[in-house]
């Protein structure tokens, strides 16, 4: 009889533990609704785009020998590439002399040959780093400072005139791949200039793959190798990046853009309830995380490199914020993100440019990309003009 009872209540235990199980997975589906009607007109814009432009240019770029930018991102986002590629050098940058294209966000795929870094500039302008009839400005950052989405005249790079430009920024970078870029590029470029510019999304804890090159004595040795008197990236980091390429390319060889999942794996990712648990994780940054850098060690570790490579470099380093549309309400946590850098550059007298006070100044569809997030080329100029226009008033 106990025993029956027993059964009964381990069977009604796990009965109701099944329930909720559902429940919760009903609730994360119908939050996923909510918070994507919320941006449904963007969505259904970017969606249009993916399906009626997308395809088609990916598909004639691939035509004429381009392949997919390989970003560093890729190399804490797919474990693979770790598990089967990463030993300690952990590439920073995505691959050289290669053509590849990027993203379209209205005005057309972009598709450019990278430099010897598989940076976005003129492979000419690393000749001239020991030149010293103009300034240099190193670029750090991310897709924004990369210039995604729109044509290399129109990056921020290719718009601050009368200097000699580095950027070694790459769409998806976050604090800790600025950490170790400061690290690596300082010595070499020498640079008058720094500018590190931040986005809402650099409050992550991702990245720290990245610290692995940090762990590495002789660093810049093996990264890097000199021929002729000129740098470029050691065989070592180079094999690496193209056994990526190759894996990605062979992975993603049947993906389509805009092509959903069918039903059935759309409604597996339900299972793990990750509308929830995302929800919870910005929750508790909104109640429990303070405007205190100590908080975002991340950023803080970048901002504490790179000023202490200008201090051993002689060099500038200049910081600034890149924001969301108007459109999109700014959540607590990216304010207490923003408040913490600013405070922590106040303290150690560093140099700020808050780029919104410019943007905001303009309509969204005259700054922000027509179909997709980033800045419109006319954004991008913007953002040139307000550091042309800082360093006049600064440094003139």
């Amino acid at each position: 009889m106990i025993s029956r009872f027993t059964n009964f209540r381990f069977l009604m235990i796990f009965l109701t533990f099944l329930i909720i199980y559902f429940l919760s997975i009903l609730s994360d589906y119908f939050l996923h609704l909510k918070q994507y009607s919320m941006r449904k007109i963007a969505n259904e814009i970017i969606t249009e785009r993916k399906i009626n432009e997308d395809r088609i240019q990916i598909k004639k770029a691939k035509d004429e020998g381009y392949v997919r930018a390989i970003f560093p991102y890729l190399y804490h986002k797919v474990p693979e590439l770790v598990n089967l590629y990463i030993d300690d050098l952990v590439p920073v940058n995505p691959q050289p002399y290669k053509n590849v294209y990027d993203c379209n966000e209205g005005y057309g795929l972009t598709k450019y040959k990278t430099d010897r870094f598989g940076f976005r500039n003129n492979d000419t302008v690393w000749n001239k780093i020991n030149l010293a009839n103009k300034e240099k400005i190193l670029f750090i950052g991310d897709s924004y400072v990369h210039g995604s989405c729109v044509n290399y005249k129109d990056i921020i790079s290719s718009n601050v005139n009368d200097f000699y430009n580095y950027n070694v920024a790459s769409s998806g970078n976050d604090p800790y791949t600025y950490t170790v870029l400061s690290k690596l590029f300082i010595p070499v470029v020498k640079p008058d200039y720094v500018f590190l510019i931040f986005y809402q999304n650099d409050n992550s804890p991702d990245g720290e793959i990245y610290l692995k090159n940090l762990e590495i004595n002789d660093l810049k040795k093996r990264y890097f190798k000199y021929e002729n008197n000129e740098i470029f990236l050691s065989e070592k980091i180079k094999k690496v990046i193209f056994d990526a390429e190759n894996f990605i390319i062979k992975e993603t060889k049947n993906r389509v853009a805009g092509l959903r999942p069918n039903v059935f794996n759309r409604a597996l990712r339900y299972l793990t309830l990750p509308t929830i648990r995302k929800t919870v994780k910005v929750t508790y940054k909104n109640f429990f995380l303070s405007n205190d850098i100590r908080h975002y060690k991340s950023t803080k570790l970048s901002i504490d490199t790179l000023n202490n490579e200008c201090a051993k470099h002689n060099c500038v380093p200049i910081y600034g914020w890149i924001p969301d549309s108007k459109s999109l309400k700014i959540s607590s946590t990216t304010k207490k993100y923003k408040l913490s850098i600013e405070n922590y550059l106040n303290k150690n007298n560093n140099f700020f440019i808050d780029f919104s006070k410019v943007l905001h100044l303009h309509e969204d569809r005259d700054v922000f990309a027509t179909k997709g997030t980033h800045l419109s080329p006319q954004g991008y100029k913007l953002v040139s003009l307000k550091i042309k226009d800082f360093l006049n008033k600064n440094f003139d």
